[in-house]
């Protein structure tokens, strides 16, 4: 009895397994029928070409050996026909039209000539003129430059871009900034003048100056800007001084600087000379920052070695004494950033002293350095609250403390010391 139940089962088996074989084959012919008709429907169909539109066909059949694929060429490549001119001919006109061709073909391309694969760098490239930089905002007068110093050739680029918010007396002049380095023993500068007039008058020149990798970071670049009237009559607006230090330079590169005209202060010159410093205090770091920007006027020879020291006072205590740098010359410029540590609790009690020092001249080498001179007082000065100050030097300390978020800049004239040596 199981014999023939068994039987029958397989036959079962191989009657689906037969049926559903065929079917599978008749489902595998209709599909490969379905998509060489959908293949030769696709390559038969003609593309639609917009009227008046130029038709460059490849040189060779198509890989189906069917139509050719027609390619369309961009407006910017159409020109005038002329029905007397062969087609070599105006092919050839075409590309001598268009000389750049040669430089940006890819390395695919149709025919002879028409480039596929590669870039127009024309239409990536920069307006001649510069224009939307971040400008700083607000409303004093600034200039735009660029500075790189390139060590191998010893050369300092400068790139003078713009001016911006001239006042509205100069903005019909023609606007002039002549560039120098300083200290220079001679007197010859570069100047450029500006290419159109108004608020905002663009240069877009280069200059090239020749300094030293060792004697770099003694030079401080000036520009200064003129306002010339008709009458060719050069008024002088104000400048911008950037000293040319290693840190300086390394910040500066490849970057478009912004820098504020400095104008020449309404002091009058003292006899001893005027001091530019810069004073700011964070109540949060109890920290006291002195910039010592520059002075003029000093009574001192144009080759000296000028210093400035700055002592933070305490009632009658010196507490602390810090130096800058020395600078040559009568009209010195330091941009040294000095900090003092002083509590909230000390401001009414603390004040600043400035002295302006000349290096004495070296002695001969037989002369024991028990003797050596001591250094020179040029002349002082002191910043600090009502106990110790008057006038600028009291509005100075009082405006530092009321604009804590901003270095608060400012000349004083300088007085005499109360002994022309100090000891070292």
């Amino acid at each position: 009895m199981a014999d023939p139940m068994v039987a029958l089962a397989t036959g079962l088996s191989a009657v689906l397994l037969f049926l559903l074989l065929i079917g599978l084959a008749a489902y595998l012919l209709w599909k490969m029928r379905q998509v060489q008709r959908w293949d030769r429907q696709l390559i038969s169909t003609n593309p639609v070409i917009p009227p008046c539109t130029p038709v460059l066909q490849t040189s060779q059949g198509s890989s189906y050996g069917l139509a050719e694929v027609p390619f369309f060429l961009p407006p910017s490549f159409k020109s005038s026909s002329h029905s007397a001119v062969p087609e070599g001919r105006e092919e050839e006109e075409q590309w001598e039209q268009h000389p750049h061709l040669h430089a940006q073909r890819g390395s695919l391309t149709i025919g002879s000539w028409f480039p596929l694969g590669s870039l127009r760098p024309d239409l990536y490239q920069l307006p001649e003129e510069p224009s939307e930089w971040a400008q700083p905002s607000g409303s004093t007068v600034r200039l735009c430059f660029a500075v790189q110093y390139q060590q191998e050739q010893e050369q300092l680029v400068v790139s003078l871009l713009q001016a911006a918010n001239l006042p509205a007396q100069c903005q019909s002049n023609a606007t002039l900034v002549k560039l120098q380095l300083l200290p220079s023993e001679d007197r010859h500068h570069r100047q450029a003048k500006a290419r159109c007039k108004g608020c905002q008058p663009q240069f877009n020149d280069t200059f090239v100056f020749q300094v030293s990798n060792n004697n770099v970071d003694q030079f401080t670049l000036r520009m200064s800007l003129y306002s010339v009237d008709r009458l060719k009559k050069h008024h002088l607006v104000g400048h911008v001084l950037f000293p040319l230090r290693h840190s300086e330079l390394l910040e500066a590169a490849g970057k478009v600087l912004w820098r504020d005209l400095e104008t020449e202060s309404d002091l009058p010159l003292s006899k001893h000379g005027n001091i530019q410093v810069s004073l700011n205090y964070s109540q949060s770091l109890q920290r006291l920052t002195v910039v010592v920007l520059r002075a003029r006027g000093l009574q001192c020879p144009s080759n000296a070695d000028v210093s400035v020291q700055v002592s933070l006072q305490i009632h009658t205590q010196v507490v602390k004494t810090k130096w800058t740098p020395g600078a040559r010359g009568s009209n010195p410029t330091f941009n040294e950033k000095l900090t003092f540590r002083l509590l909230p609790l000390q401001l009414d009690a603390a004040c600043l002293s400035l002295e302006v020092q000349q290096a004495a001249s070296e002695e001969p080498a037989e002369v024991p350095s028990s003797r050596t001179k001591a250094p020179i007082s040029l002349g002082l000065v002191v910043i600090g609250p009502f106990m110790y100050a008057r006038g600028r030097e009291l509005e100075h300390w009082n405006e530092m403390i009321s604009k804590s978020q901003e270095l608060v800049k400012q000349w004083h004239g300088l007085g005499a010391a109360n002994n022309t040596h100090r000891p070292t």
